[in-house]
């Protein structure tokens, strides 16, 4: 009987070791930054980059920026064609407020929220980027330009 009761304990015990394993093997580790300068920095690269290929009038590159699945280059053209006609070009922009959200780890993802204010030929906008980095690289996702109709030309 003895004997019985040390096969059970065993057993037990074997089976409380796999459940603890399968509770660490279903956690994830992650490690969460927001807004970090750093991560600014990398997000504003892009957005630089992006305002300098269009004061140059070089839509190619600039659409490059963004994620191919979500823009098309149509309605790209569309939007600064439009921007461009009722309130100018770029003379000048400054980084207004920003947002980051990073997850490093076994859920990883990367946010990231930029919003300028931006002098004009004809008036004042205010332009906002959300992107999201993808394998490495952060693609622009919306670009959202906010202007005052009545202070134009």
């Amino acid at each position: 009987m003895l004997n019985l009761k040390m096969k059970n304990n065993s057993k037990m015990k074997k089976y409380i070791l796999i459940l603890i394993s399968f509770l660490f093997i279903g956690c994830s580790y992650d490690k969460i930054y927001e807004n970090r300068e750093s991560d600014r920095q990398e997000a504003q690269k892009i957005t630089d980059k992006f305002f300098s290929l269009i004061k140059q009038n070089n839509r190619e590159e600039a659409f490059k920026l963004f994620n191919q699945e979500t823009t098309s280059k149509e309605k790209f053209n569309l939007v600064l064609d439009k921007i461009e006609n009722e309130n100018g070009k770029i003379k000048n922009d400054s980084l207004s407020t920003w947002q980051t959200f990073v997850v490093k780890g076994t859920n990883s993802k990367s946010d990231y929220l930029l919003t300028y204010e931006v002098d004009r030929d004809f008036s004042h906008t205010q332009e906002t980027f959300i992107m999201q980095k993808e394998s490495d690289t952060i693609k622009i996702e919306k670009y959202k330009i906010n202007f005052d109709i009545l202070q134009n030309k």
